[in-house]
């Protein structure tokens, strides 16, 4: 009797598997190249420390596979979160990475502007290292939830968890926000702007943008 194909699903398709295998490549070899990559991400999400790998000049090729990982973990984390049913393909996941880097470069521009127009690049430069980090140490924690949907396909449990995950984000966001910018009552309201306007505006507008790929 002939077998039955199987039903296109992130658990019954070969590329995830080796999607997984080769972002755990990616931070291993980040970790490698640049020691402690993963500890310092971690550390200073809890911490005012200023620089991103303490006292060690930053590896360019650690970096690339760092940034390869965070993308490529954000765009697969839109994925299965905007997945219900249907052909989970490569080809659809490659698109979703272009929207990733589309909306990364975009809310860079408005951010290098508001930098420049109030003349906050200090503030910045202590900022934007730590805010790298939560990037680094929210990905590291959202690569088992996508290893458990993909080989095991508990989708609604890990959904509520990711959910979980990008709302302590955004806390994290707040604090950092204020550790770097707040210089009164007047400034809390620029604050929030800036985190409404910056992260949740454009993490609204990407899981729409997947809804309608997938």
């Amino acid at each position: 009797m002939d077998k039955l194909p199987l039903i296109s699903s992130p658990f019954s398709e070969a590329w995830p598997t080796w999607l997984m295998f080769a972002l755990l490549v990616c931070i291993v070899m980040a970790e490698a190249l640049q020691p402690e990559t993963i500890r310092t991400s971690f550390r200073t999400t809890f911490s005012r420390m200023q620089r991103m790998y303490g006292d060690s000049a930053v590896n360019f090729w650690g970096l690339v596979a760092l940034t390869l990982f965070r993308l490529c973990v954000v765009a697969l984390t839109l994925y299965l979160f905007c997945y219900t049913q249907g052909e989970f393909s490569i080809l659809t996941y490659g698109t979703i990475i272009l929207v990733v880097i589309a909306f990364v470069a975009v809310k860079s521009l408005f951010a290098w502007i508001i930098t420049y127009v109030f003349d906050l690049k200090p503030n910045t430069n202590l900022y934007m290292p730590q805010y790298s980090n939560l990037w680094t140490a929210a990905c590291v924690i959202l690569y088992p939830i996508l290893l458990m949907m993909i080989n095991f396909g508990e989708q609604t449990i890990m959904k509520w968890i990711i959910v979980g995950i990008a709302t302590l984000f955004c806390a994290g966001v707040i604090v950092k926000l204020l550790q770097h910018y707040f210089n009164g009552i007047s400034s809390l309201g620029y604050i929030l702007l800036y985190t409404l306007t910056l992260e949740i505006i454009p993490a609204v507008a990407m899981v729409w943008t997947v809804k309608q790929l997938v």
